[in-house]
């Protein structure tokens, strides 16, 4: 993986911003999304660094909702 360090800096300060009640209802693929598109919005990526992001989120859901989880409670 080779995802420049202020991209997912990036990624931990949106979800860090979001609000966790949100993230507790998307579906793991509307999270993706979400999240997804908002570095886009900021970032210019290439199709193979939008598919790197994308799993890299996705294989980091459970911790994003544990995250979400944790300010809920």
């Amino acid at each position: 993986m080779n995802l420049e360090v202020k991209i997912i800096r990036m990624v931990w300060a949106l979800v860090e911003k979001s609000n966790p009640y949100l993230i507790l209802k998307l579906s793991d693929h509307e999270l993706k999304e979400q999240l997804l598109q908002e570095i886009v919005r900021v970032f210019s990526l290439s199709p193979d660094d939008s598919k790197i992001l994308s799993r890299y989120i996705g294989s980091r859901t459970v911790l994003i909702r544990d995250l979400a989880d944790s300010k809920v409670d």
